[in-house]
């Protein structure tokens, strides 16, 4: 497809590039044959989620990314055809370890132990995904148990390891938003089962920019937030991974850490990479410098009048090899 026009806040018009020659191998991700058959593709810009459930289901649209695991059902119900897969976006919670609070590791220990990410996991996606606290994903294909380890669910262990740091009840504030349902509810979750376990956690919502910049500044406590997918484990480790001093972003300060990072960027051999993933993981479990909860399955609702579409775990809707019947 080539770029027909963009319409700025409306919708971005590709068409049919009729010098295409799609190559003999099969679609795979963003590789293999593209072959377009339809003459143009319009990607709608609908920034209210109702109003654009509410042109899929009109026949307004044909295809709805990202659909929120609970209207899975709804969209059924409405005939259109849902299809998820497991996905590559990081769901997680932010620990700063410059806070006065949580540059105790014990504190983060507790936080761990505090959280049942699968209850967290179960209720967001409506139990289409499980949780995980690694960097790398279920639908990696690095991926295997070893990197499910983390801090076991245990609020009394949580409580012993808070008696240990000597917490006295300090407050610890979650920030969150609420222009993204996702972000919101995990802390509202997460501010649960840390006060269940003894912590003093108090939500604070701010507007989607604003927690955006403390992000960027590094000034927070915890945020709720999550990351965009990667396609390989390094990617994500290398989003998290940093000297805290000059990159505020930076969520792991480890020399060891980005010693083995490094190691993993430069090698292609398949199973020193997943040896680099492992001995990576264990080290982010024992220091716990954030708190993975789970990759946002990706789900995609299409009107049955689409056929070849299908979805993928890195989640970018694709238009070649797909058509539209009577």
């Amino acid at each position: 497809f080539t770029l027909k026009e963009w319409v700025k806040g409306q919708y971005l018009a590709l068409e049919r590039f009729a010098d295409y020659k799609p190559v003999k191998e099969a679609p795979s991700g963003f590789a293999g044959s593209r072959e377009a058959y339809v003459d143009e593709v319009r990607f709608m810009v609908i920034p209210d989620t109702a109003a654009a459930e509410t042109a899929l289901f009109a026949g307004e649209l044909d295809v709805l990314p990202d659909l929120e695991s609970s209207r899975v059902e709804e969209a059924k119900s409405r005939g259109m055809t849902v299809l998820s897969t497991q996905g590559l976006s990081w769901t997680a919670i932010l620990l700063q370890t410059k806070d006065p609070l949580l540059s105790n590791v014990k504190i983060r220990e507790a936080l761990a132990h505090a959280a049942d990410i699968n209850q967290i996991a179960a209720a967001r996606t409506n139990g289409v995904a499980t949780g995980d606290p690694s960097a790398v994903a279920q639908a990696s294909s690095f991926f295997d148990d070893e990197f499910l380890k983390w801090p076991e669910y245990d609020p009394v262990k949580a409580k012993a390891l808070l008696d240990e740091a000597g917490y006295k009840g300090e407050p610890i504030k979650i920030q969150t938003n609420t222009r993204y349902q996702g972000m919101y509810e995990n802390a509202v979750l997460l501010q649960a089962m840390l006060t269940a376990a003894g912590f003093n956690a108090q939500l604070e919502v701010l507007d989607w920019a604003a927690q955006l910049d403390n992000y960027l500044a590094g000034k927070f406590q915890i945020q709720s937030f999550g990351y965009s997918a990667r396609l390989d484990p390094s990617l994500m480790y290398g989003v998290i991974l940093g000297d805290k001093a000059t990159d505020p972003t930076a969520q792991w300060d480890s020399k060891e850490a980005l010693d083995l990072y490094t190691k993993s960027m430069a090698t292609t051999d398949s199973a020193q990479r997943k040896a680099l993933f492992k001995q990576l993981h264990a080290l982010m479990a024992k220091d716990v410098p954030i708190l993975g909860l789970y990759y946002e399955p990706s789900v995609d609702a299409v009107s049955p009048k689409v056929k070849g579409y299908s979805v993928w775990p890195a989640a970018n809707p694709r238009v070649w090899g797909v058509w539209k019947s009577e």
